[in-house]
């Protein structure tokens, strides 16, 4: 019996861990302010579109609780995808952009002009909200988005690639080192 009932215990911590969405700091902060001012930039923006126009757009913003005064800083991410067509704005916390700056510059960036011949690499950052896949094969290579499921939406797991905008990687980079 007490077997059963450890098992069922397993079960169930692991079902509620698992079944959990994650969103990033920046979501709870947001989600918890009864009043919100989001701050962007649009002069300061690294964008990546495909050749059937869809596009994902990474800036820096700050949030403000208007009010406790209390502000953080944040990359958003605004995907917009043509089948379904939807748009989508997913939030990368402070907390995470320090590895994520550490991954294109260590992992990304030094492989950019990477080429193989009959063999494929694979460099994956995930955040809480999503995840970006650098893959190179042969001599072609390709940059994949994708929104990780962090809300209730029908449908889950919004993906974007682009073959041609990987050269745009170091911008992504810049802006990325501009979140304070």
């Amino acid at each position: 019996m007490k077997k059963l009932i450890l098992l069922l215990l397993i079960v169930a911590v692991t079902a509620t861990t698992f079944g959990q969405n994650i969103e990033s700091s920046t979501r709870k902060f947001i989600d918890e302010a009864q009043f919100t001012r989001i701050n962007k930039d649009w002069t300061t923006i690294a964008q990546f579109k495909s050749g059937i126009g869809e596009t994902v757009d990474f800036y820096p913003i700050e949030v403000i609780n208007l009010k406790t005064g209390e502000k953080v800083n944040a990359l958003q991410l605004d995907m917009s995808i043509k089948n379904p067509d939807l748009f989508k704005t997913a939030w990368i916390g402070i907390e995470e952009i320090n590895e994520f700056i550490n991954f294109i510059e260590q992992n990304v960036i030094p492989n950019l002009d990477l080429k193989f011949k009959d063999k494929s690499s694979e460099f994956i950052f995930k955040a809480n909200e999503m995840t970006l896949s650098y893959f190179v094969y042969e001599r072609r290579s390709r940059l994949t988005i994708k929104l990780n499921s962090y809300d209730d939406s029908v449908i889950k797991n919004y993906s974007f690639w682009t073959e041609t905008q990987t050269d745009k990687i170091p911008r992504l980079l810049e802006i990325l080192k501009l979140i304070k």
